[in-house]
């Protein structure tokens, strides 16, 4: 399984790609605990404060988007998938973060 990371992923990972070949990531939900273990920094740009994959996050398995798909973030995973995470999209003058404050737990 070949995975490509862009913006800022690609700085929270350190690196445009990597492969997997662990036989037990087989599916999306999986996959995230993997890189939320082996790169810790990366739980702040993909899970919401529930362990969720947040929904301000673009990420395609093989150009799909996984929460579309019928078993949504619990799909299986191919080992010669590609799976493609980009930043957070944010637009206008709220920023990402501002968004995400609620998730950790900060009261205004």
């Amino acid at each position: 399984m070949q995975l490509r990371f862009y913006a800022n992923m690609r700085t929270t990972v350190g690196m445009a790609s990597l492969e997997i070949s662990d036989r037990e990531i087989d599916s999306f939900r999986r996959l995230m605990s993997l890189l939320v273990e082996q790169y810790p920094e990366t739980a702040f740009h993909l899970l919401d404060a529930r362990g969720d994959l947040r929904p301000d996050v673009p990420v395609y398995v093989d150009g799909r988007n996984p929460r579309l798909m019928k078993d949504g973030i619990d799909a299986p995973l191919e080992p010669d998938c590609v799976v493609s995470f980009f930043s957070p999209i944010s637009s206008g003058r709220m920023n990402v973060e501002v968004l995400r404050e609620p998730a950790f737990g900060k009261q205004e």
